[in-house]
């Protein structure tokens, strides 16, 4: 092999593991992110960045690594307004996989290598042929070796993340531990690889042959370390997530009995009025016979207070609704939102007044939230009934500040708050699957939809009789 073709081929192999790196980074960004259109145009820069300084400015390793994780969390920054904390991770951990890789592919080079140019004959006429030969042979295997090990790693990591999930700094930090301790050791493995000394230069492989299984092993602890990491991680999240959605369902269910306590008291008050209604008006005919008037006006306004407090503004037909929706007024009011509704739902034997009662809880909360977050003037709620043949659907439009997180997949959107459970964020899309999982129940759907600072939230419901 002559020297040209050496180069050519060399050249190639330069590429290629830059085009190997940008995929796996891109699958690895799929497993912990929704996947987006942008990231695409961000692969794209990274791999004309990678190749130019690389191939033609042919700056070292260590600088283009810098340059990419710059230009990734740049577009981190104004994606996801500032959490950085995930990107962070994600790049720690695709450096430790591609270190970690480089480790053990190097392990195995250096013994083919060994072997593929050990019998030459610097004599031969096909010498310079041959120690090309090997040197390309070398760099195959090497990236060989790196390719196979990478796409285990990744696959490993494909295998046990099921889903998306949050973190916040502290995670990043703990999760992040092993992913530096590998890349440094890596560090540390390629510099004291060759060492000029005094004299000549001392190889750590031809010096100390038994590295080259004691690295590869000390690499393999670090990946599964890092993995069980992961792993806990995941199954502690979940634990924490199942622990939220009863806290959650039990505080509603707490809620809805309470409200279902106040209908009974509201329609009991009523009761009450209409039976005394008769004495009421024994009362007045007797102050109006006794010409008493003053007194007649002052006990019709009291009767006219007893009677105001017992009126909704909001009447939907139906005792639960009525409730819950005049309270969330009562609160939409007094945090200066403008809230109309369009409700006429009814007394129903085909929905539950409870799972209605979850729905409008959890939407009207949502909405009264993100109102607040807002500029008075800015701030509106519209709640809507609508039946069609079988079907009921419930829509909350409401105003919002724009800014949208969405975690598990995609499913729900979400934003966090402090809950009264210690070391536990309340999420919205805990409230948001529970409406959806009521919607499931009457074979029906939720939609979500988002434009500029308009959220919209659409819940069917199908009538069916209740067993």
């Amino acid at each position: 092999m002559s020297q040209v073709t050496y180069e050519i081929i060399r050249k190639l192999f330069e590429i290629y593991p830059i085009i190997l790196q940008i995929v796996l980074f891109l699958v690895l960004w799929n497993v912990f992110f929704r996947w987006e259109k942008g990231i695409w145009i961000v692969a794209g820069i990274l791999a004309v960045m990678n190749i130019c300084m690389g191939l033609w400015l042919e700056k070292p390793g260590v600088i283009r690594y810098t340059m990419s994780a710059v230009i990734v969390l740049g577009y981190c920054f104004c994606k996801y307004q500032k959490h950085l904390e995930k990107a962070v991770f994600i790049l720690l951990l695709f450096y430790n996989f591609h270190a970690l890789s480089y480790l053990i592919a190097d392990s195995i080079y250096q013994c083919t290598v060994e072997s593929i140019f050990r019998g030459l004959d610097v004599l031969s006429e096909e010498y310079i042929f041959r120690v090309y030969l090997g040197m390309a042979i070398g760099m195959g295997i090497l990236l060989l070796s790196y390719t196979l090990v990478l796409l285990i790693m990744t696959g490993v990591v494909i295998k046990i993340v099921k889903k998306p999930f949050m973190l916040r700094w502290q995670e990043t930090i703990f999760l992040s531990v092993l992913n530096i301790v590998g890349s440094m050791i890596v560090g540390i493995s390629v510099d004291l690889s060759v060492v000029q000394i005094e004299g000549g230069v001392f190889l750590l492989y031809d010096d100390k042959q038994e590295m080259l299984w004691k690295l590869p092993i000390i690499v393999v602890l670090i990946y599964v370390g890092e993995i069980s990491a992961i792993y806990i991680y995941q199954n502690y999240r979940k634990l924490q997530k199942e622990r939220q959605k009863h806290f959650v369902e039990e505080q509603q269910v707490k809620a809805m009995k309470q409200r279902l306590e106040e209908a009974e008291n509201f329609y009991g008050s009523i009761r009450r009025v209409r039976h005394e209604m008769k004495n009421h008006m024994t009362n007045i005919k007797g102050l109006v016979a006794s010409e008493k008037y003053d007194e007649v006006e002052s006990y019709i306004e009291k009767l006219d207070e007893t009677i105001q407090t017992m009126d909704y503004k909001f009447n939907t037909g139906n005792a639960v609704t009525d409730v819950i929706i005049n309270d969330k007024y009562q609160k939409a009011e007094n945090a200066g939102i403008s809230f109309q509704v369009k409700f006429n739902l009814g007394e129903t034997d085909t929905i539950s007044a409870f799972d209605i009662g979850i729905i409008l809880n959890n939407l009207l909360d949502n909405a009264i939230e993100a109102c607040e977050k807002l500029e008075q003037e800015q701030r509106y709620i519209n709640l809507t009934l609508k039946k069609k043949n079988h079907f009921l659907l419930i829509e909350v439009e409401n105003s919002f500040d724009g800014k949208v997180i969405w975690e598990d997949g995609g499913i729900v959107p979400m934003t966090t708050k402090q809950s009264d459970l210690p070391d536990i964020l309340m999420e919205h899309g805990i409230g948001l699957k529970n409406v959806k999982n009521v919607a499931d129940h009457y074979l029906g759907d939720m939609d979500i939809k988002i434009k500029n600072d308009v959220f919209k939230v659409t819940v069917m419901l199908q009538q069916k009789e209740i067993k």
